[in-house]
């Protein structure tokens, strides 16, 4: 048998990888970290601590990014000053870590708008709740 070619090795390497996690976690476990590294662009070889490290970073970037253009909108067009600004810089804080502790969900805030002010912002399917 000759020498396998790099593509060959790859291969190999990804059904032993996907092997291992059937064994741990079985068949949906190995189809859901497929799913999840698939959708973030995380190769296999990446530890499951480093993929959690790039999904905390690419969620503290955009809520600093969106927090940031908030921010701008408001000073800009409804002449937020600096304690206004600073009092909604605290309660967008406030509520980012609400979600993140999971007290709140997107569905539950996207009602909430809706309910209260009869403004319907869409979710993407991945933020919605499963049945």
């Amino acid at each position: 048998m000759g020498k396998l070619s790099k593509e060959e090795v790859a291969r190999f390497s990804g059904a032993e990888w996907a092997l291992r996690l059937c064994e741990e976690k079985g068949i949906e476990g190995c189809r859901k970290e497929l799913e999840s590294r698939g959708l973030l662009g995380m190769p296999l070889r990446a530890k499951k601590s480093d993929v959690k490290e790039y999904v905390m970073y690419t969620k503290d970037t955009t809520l600093q990014t969106v927090l940031m253009m908030a921010c701008a909108v408001l000073r800009d067009e409804f002449d937020f000053g600096t304690t206004r600004l600073n009092r909604f810089i605290d309660r967008f804080q406030l509520k980012a870590e609400c979600l993140s502790d999971d007290y709140v969900d997107w569905p539950d805030i996207q009602k909430t708008l809706e309910e209260e002010t009869g403004i319907h912002l869409p979710l993407p399917d991945e933020y919605k709740r499963r049945a």
